[in-house]
């Protein structure tokens, strides 16, 4: 870790922000989805429509409705996100809430966290919902544990779980992505997964013009009233090396003792009443007061275009300061009601302006963030045919101030 790593950890050091680097990962807009491109449910992306675990397992009509409206007419996919879970990472969180469930934790099962939105109920409860759904398949643990070891015993360098969420420079919470760029030579590498052949690009071509190429293609067409704009997103270890310009202080920076006197009265006067707002203004600078908020703004303002932040078990970055302690109102799953919920990822406001096409102060969506609770025994009550099974998981919405 780096010196102003260090430094910046022990800055943060509050219950505004408890995860340290290297804990979170970071999701950015990799392209838009072209005409040519086939998605697989091991992609990672924003609008567009749902890719379920099998086409004929889809989930109960009752979780694709806006839970404020009971339609879905207006139910609008905000993101779809490829995301296995690591057995290590999972037994070490349970471990911390006396929890000991590892039976339904499995590397190899194909996991997807489904999130919609309902574009007419801003700000009602239940028009956000997050589906969870697993897909089993025929390895479990002890197997790939197996397999690891051999391939060991025979020399091989072999990754046993691609989608492994341990810290290392490498690794990726939301598994393959063809068009991941931070961590590969080439950014149109697909990894191997468990049951897929890599897809292949002639090999004379450069990474520069492979992009060059898929660039060119046509951006996939959507229907505005059924789906939003469709993207791709790679993924990052959040770092803190890029300090944002609002944060650094000139070096030459004197102030002027008088410039401070902005009520033009004397300096005792000032003591007395401090610096009067223009009452147009005294409402914004309630919000900018919000040490909460300011957090964020902080935070955020180190990767500014991040939509997604994955932190399996740690602590959500909260939007603003609310009266009631979030986490606490976090129920406990109902179709697993000795388990626990815990916070695994977050929405952050940058995805709107890549997902509207025009901003509007009406119709548009204004939410601050979305913060996704999961069980973490990842139980599914039950499967179908197809070895499927889907259930709702908790979401918590910090709307965008309207004072």
């Amino acid at each position: 870790m780096s010196k102003s790593e260090e430094n910046l950890t022990s800055d943060f050091e509050e219950e505004t922000y408890l995860s340290r680097p290297g804990d979170v990962f970071l999701a950015f807009v990799d392209t838009p989805v072209k005409e040519e491109d086939e998605l697989t449910i091991e992609d990672t992306f924003i609008g567009g429509q749902p890719i379920w675990l099998h086409p004929d397992s889809v989930p109960s009509p009752e979780i694709l409705r806006c839970g404020a409206c009971k339609k879905s007419d207006n139910m609008k996919l905000l993101l779809q996100a490829f995301s296995p879970l690591d057995y290590d990472q999972v037994e070490a969180i349970q471990e911390r809430y006396n929890l000991k469930n590892m039976n339904y934790i499995n590397a190899n099962d194909d996991r997807v966290l489904y999130i919609f939105i309902c574009t007419k109920c801003q700000r009602r409860g239940n028009s956000i919902r997050c589906i969870r759904g697993v897909k089993k398949n025929k390895s479990d643990h002890s197997e790939i544990l197996s397999d690891k070891m051999a391939s060991i015993s025979m020399g091989k360098d072999f990754q046993i779980n691609p989608f492994d969420l341990s810290k290392g420079e490498d690794q990726n919470p939301f598994g393959s992505n063809p068009f991941q760029n931070s961590t590969s030579s080439n950014p149109f590498e697909v990894k191997k997964g468990p049951n897929e052949t890599p897809k292949t690009v002639p090999s004379e071509m450069s990474t520069k013009a492979l992009r060059k190429l898929h660039d060119s293609q046509k951006d996939k067409e959507y229907d505005t009233t059924k789906s939003f704009r469709n993207y791709l997103l790679y993924v990052e270890e959040e770092t803190f090396k890029n300090k944002p310009d609002h944060l650094k202080l000139p070096k030459n920076l004197k102030i002027d003792k008088e410039a401070l006197d902005l009520t033009g009265e004397n300096e005792t006067d000032l003591e007395k009443n401090p610096v009067k707002l223009d009452p147009r203004t005294e409402k914004l600078a309630k919000f900018l007061d919000d040490e909460v908020f300011q957090k964020f703004e902080e935070i955020v303002g180190y990767n500014p275009q991040q939509v997604l932040r994955y932190d399996l078990g740690g602590k959500p970055l909260f939007y603003a300061e609310s009266k009631i302690d979030i986490e606490r109102t976090v129920p406990n799953p109902g179709f697993n009601p000795s388990s626990k919920r815990v916070f695994e990822m977050q929405l952050m406001p940058k995805m709107i302006l890549d997902l509207e096409e025009t901003a509007s102060l009406t119709d548009g969506m204004e939410w601050g963030t979305i913060l996704v609770f999961t069980d973490v025994e990842n139980y599914i009550p039950t499967f179908d045919d197809h070895d499927v099974g889907y259930v709702e998981e908790c979401v918590k919405v910090q709307w965008e101030s309207r004072t």
